[in-house]
């Protein structure tokens, strides 16, 4: 398949993401893909349309905007570097997120996403007592950096 195709079929799943659309984004993936995220590992059709779903209804306006190195192909395999941004429940927000894709037959296999969730939960945080708490985790993760 060539590098060009990969990228449409990445442009495509994203696209069917952030139109909520699951069936279709499910489309894109094989019936036995995996996908590796921050929340889990789901495999197979069932467990993804699951989380598709789940991410639809909780992050309902998602938008993906190319940054860095933006989609690299090579072989069979792909790495996607971009921004997610969205709304989680009212509190707007965006990440870093990288996505590392790998196709068999023109579907996507194997799916593994890392984002930066402590960003977005500092960002989520609301009132006083979720802010001081998120800062002094942050805090600790940083000792000694700055």
């Amino acid at each position: 398949m060539s590098e060009k195709k990969i990228e449409g079929i990445m442009r495509d799943f994203v696209k069917a993401i952030e139109e909520q659309n699951v069936e279709k984004a499910l489309s894109f993936l094989a019936d036995d893909a995996d996908y590796a995220t921050p929340e889990g590992t789901f495999k197979g059709k069932e467990e993804l349309r699951r989380y598709l779903t789940w991410g639809a209804q909780t992050t309902p306006n998602q938008k993906v905007r190319d940054t860095g190195i933006g989609i690299t192909v090579k072989g069979n395999k792909a790495v996607f570097e971009h921004i997610v941004e969205g709304t989680y429940e009212g509190t707007k927000y965006e990440a870093l997120t990288i996505c590392i894709y790998e196709f068999s037959d023109e579907k996507i296999q194997h799916l593994r996403t890392v984002v930066d969730r402590l960003s977005i939960a500092k960002q989520a945080a609301k009132g006083w007592f979720a802010k001081r708490i998120m800062n002094s985790i942050i805090t600790r993760a940083e000792k000694g950096l700055h």
